[in-house]
């Protein structure tokens, strides 16, 4: 039924401009035939204008006609062919390469997130059928190059389906020099569903069932399941979340759970430190709102920083507490914390009867900015850090930028470094906000440090929702630009550098690291740390100096387990430019060393 439709509208599209409009349309092609001067140059033009239609506002079905008008069937339809195809490529490109907040501003959101999710659901039968409709044959290869569909098959399966598309616009403009343009052009126009068709046909779309060929042996069936599940949740931002008098929470957990939300909420130990009447406001504000919350027991205090993460002896107390309460798949596990206590929890609650609903509540600037807003939680085990984790969305983030008011100085600046790291791999316009806002930043003005965690925030949350992989089932990690260092200082520190620390160093390394290897322009990584100095933040640790057995800087080993983290080839982010990131996949060893000598001399001169 639904291919049956898709066949009637793409035939119905083609056939209607000679059925509605066929003495505009004779005039049209007359008028064109006759301007026509120098058909190469003319092929070149119109070729040109559909290889850029991805981020031009050119509407090409006109381009299309006017090169069959112009050129005739047969040449025209070869232009076309030739134009539509390389745009294809280039919008791969495009996708692939990150580039897409110009288009989404020159197409708009929503026809690109349209789709993307109708690619996601379709595959190849997508790419064919979308190629004939406007403006979504444009997103549709930008959609494939951010989710990395395979290029070979991508530009195979497109350029196919461009076939069918330039035979039956070039035929609409050749109609009043060939009277057989028209039955080409509607067989052109049958050509893309059916493709479609018989692709949806051969990859088992219709029933998940793959038939094998029988034998007297063993007669096999293969069946192949096949299902998606979509994720949403809110991320809120708001002040002052349990005041009694602030809806978001109640409203929030009502909706979700569709009455009165049963709750466990499990406290960071620094959070209660610092705000000590907050258990009393949080059983206060169940008390209020009895018809959205119900306490299955007295808030839960943990330990905070990496010791809540070393291993799994608060993970199995988590455990006990939810079967002593009685805490069930319908059930809300709350954190309210720091990032090593949210992924504490974020993981008990993730593998607690296979999933139990969790709600973040995160309470530093890193864990509003990033972490918090994520879907990866993880413990640390035998010194390997976030070794052991899941990928589980939780039900909501809700962002109290009261509560950073009770963070130390030092942990409040740490938090910034993600903010500086996004909008160095992803808006170059953000970094410059950062350079210019420096000041109050470090200052902790309100206005700016809640405007920098809410762009940081959405430039996190558009790469989990829009990256193309957001469980990172690949080999890169697209957001961990300075982090394959990181990760090593922390525990070769001793965890004595906070993560956002650790992270300032990474960034600072592979900022210089990218001018070496001729990546990013000299005087670049300059900028960059003197941002991080205005900042507050540190560029240098004596754990760079560390070395192994062997003699070798034990961060090096580093980038082992940055890669065998997520398996595949080493991927590493690097900077082509301030906003644009580049995925490589060795790094230079002696350029390493040579990138955190220039690091200690900067620190020595400082």
């Amino acid at each position: 039924m639904r291919w049956g439709l898709l066949f009637v509208l793409l035939v119905t599209a083609i056939s209607l401009p000679f059925v509605l409009f066929e003495d505009e349309v004779d005039q049209f092609a007359a008028r064109a035939v006759e301007a026509a001067s120098g058909a190469p140059q003319l092929a070149v033009m119109i070729g040109a204008a559909l290889t850029f239609d991805v981020i031009l506002p050119v509407p090409s079905s006109i381009v299309n006609a006017v090169a069959g008008a112009m050129l005739g069937f047969l040449l025209g339809a070869l232009v076309c062919w030739a134009g539509m195809t390389l745009g294809c490529l280039f919008g791969y490109w495009i996708g692939a390469t990150g580039g897409t907040a110009l288009v989404r501003r020159l197409m708009g959101e929503g026809e690109l997130a349209r789709a993307e999710t109708l690619a996601g659901r379709m595959g190849a039968p997508a790419l064919v059928v979308l190629r004939a409709v406007p403006v979504l044959a444009e997103a549709s290869t930008i959609a494939a190059g951010a989710a990395r569909y395979p290029l070979g098959r991508f530009m195979a399966v497109t350029a196919v389906a461009n076939i069918g598309i330039a035979m039956a616009y070039a035929g609409v403009g050749a109609y009043a020099l060939s009277t057989n343009s028209f039955l080409l052009a509607v067989g052109g126009a049958i050509a893309i569903p059916a493709l479609g068709y018989g692709l949806h046909r051969a990859t088992a779309g219709w029933t998940g069932v793959t038939e094998q060929p029988a034998s007297a042996a063993a007669p096999a069936e293969t069946e192949t399941p096949a299902f998606s599940i979509g994720y949403r949740y809110p991320v809120i931002f708001t002040r002052g979340l349990f005041d009694v008098t602030n809806p978001v929470l109640a409203d929030t957990l009502r909706a979700d759970a569709g009455g009165a939300a049963k709750c466990v909420f499990v406290l960071d130990a620094g959070v209660v430190g610092a705000m000590p009447v907050l258990p009393r406001q949080i059983e206060a504000y169940c008390t209020t709102h009895p018809g959205a919350l119900t306490l299955l027991a007295p808030p839960v205090t943990l330990p905070g920083g990496e010791a809540v993460k070393s291993g799994f002896d608060v993970i199995q107390d988590l455990y006990r507490l939810f079967l002593k309460h009685g805490v069930d798949r319908h059930a809300y596990v709350i954190a309210v914390g720091g990032g090593a206590v949210l992924d504490a929890v974020g993981f008990a609650a993730a593998t607690a009867h296979r999933g139990l609903r969790h709600v973040r509540v995160p309470t530093t600037v890193l864990g509003q900015n990033d972490s918090g807003v994520g879907v990866k939680n993880a413990v640390n085990f035998d010194g390997i850090k976030n070794y052991a984790g899941t990928f589980a969305p939780p039900r909501a983030v809700l962002n109290d930028f009261l509560m950073l008011d009770a963070l130390p100085r030092r942990d409040r600046v740490a938090g910034i470094s993600e903010a500086v790291k996004v909008a160095l791999i992803r808006d170059g316009a953000f970094f410059r906000w950062i350079e210019d806002n420096s000041g109050a930043l470090a200052t902790f003005e309100p206005e700016a440090e809640e405007q920098m965690i809410r762009r940081s925030a959405a430039l996190h949350i558009r790469q989990i929702a829009r990256g193309g992989d957001p469980f990172e089932t690949g080999s890169a990690r697209p957001l961990d630009f300075g982090h394959w260092a990181a990760h090593r200082l922390e525990t070769l520190s001793g965890h004595a550098l906070r993560h956002g620390e650790a992270v300032a160093i990474g960034i600072a390394l592979d900022t210089r690291y990218s001018v070496l290897a001729g990546l990013l322009p000299e005087g670049e990584d300059v900028r960059v740390v003197r941002l991080l100095e205005t900042l507050g933040l540190p560029i240098w640790h004596d754990a760079l100096d560390q070395t192994d057995a062997q003699g070798a800087r034990a961060v090096i080993s580093g980038l082992r387990e940055f890669q065998e983290h997520l398996g595949g080839a080493l991927t590493i982010t690097l900077l082509r430019e301030i906003g644009v990131g580049v995925e490589v996949h060795e790094l230079d060893h002696a350029l390493v060393a040579e990138a955190i000598d220039w690091l200690r001399a900067r620190r020595q001169g400082a």
